[in-house]
């Protein structure tokens, strides 16, 4: 691919087709694993692999579940029972402001830190006219 003969309108415009064509795919595969699912059946919540000719197909039920804080908090269940999970995350607007702000606090920190590069997104849209 020569790139020196490709305008950002031209790549511009392959992305939007492209991105149309992943819609598109997304769309099939999605409606073949509903036919496998009213086909094959599918658990409440669970997995269950079947195996079919020259596939193994594993299917998945989920459910999701969410807690009301304010109820749970008034429940009075004993914290070492409770069925939660407190996670660890970075603070990254803090971080910011002690990089910006408190160097000394920084530099203690970026000992503990690993920052790598993450992937660069891109978003293409049409304008209006």
């Amino acid at each position: 691919m020569n790139i020196k003969n490709r305008t950002a309108c031209i790549i511009a415009s392959e992305w939007i087709e492209a991105k149309k064509e992943e819609m598109q795919a997304n769309k099939k595969r999605v409606g073949i694993e509903d036919e496998l699912i009213a086909l094959l059946g599918a658990k409440e919540e669970g997995s269950e692999t079947h195996d079919v000719e020259d596939f193994k197909i594993a299917i998945t039920g989920r459910l999701n579940r969410k807690v009301d804080w304010d109820v749970f908090d008034k429940l009075g269940i004993p914290t070492e029972v409770q069925p939660v999970k407190v996670k660890r995350e970075l603070d990254l607007k803090g971080l910011r402001y002690l990089e910006e702000n408190d160097t000394a606090i920084y530099k203690k920190l970026a000992k503990a830190l690993t920052v790598e590069p993450a992937k660069t997104s891109v978003t293409v849209t049409r304008k209006e006219y």
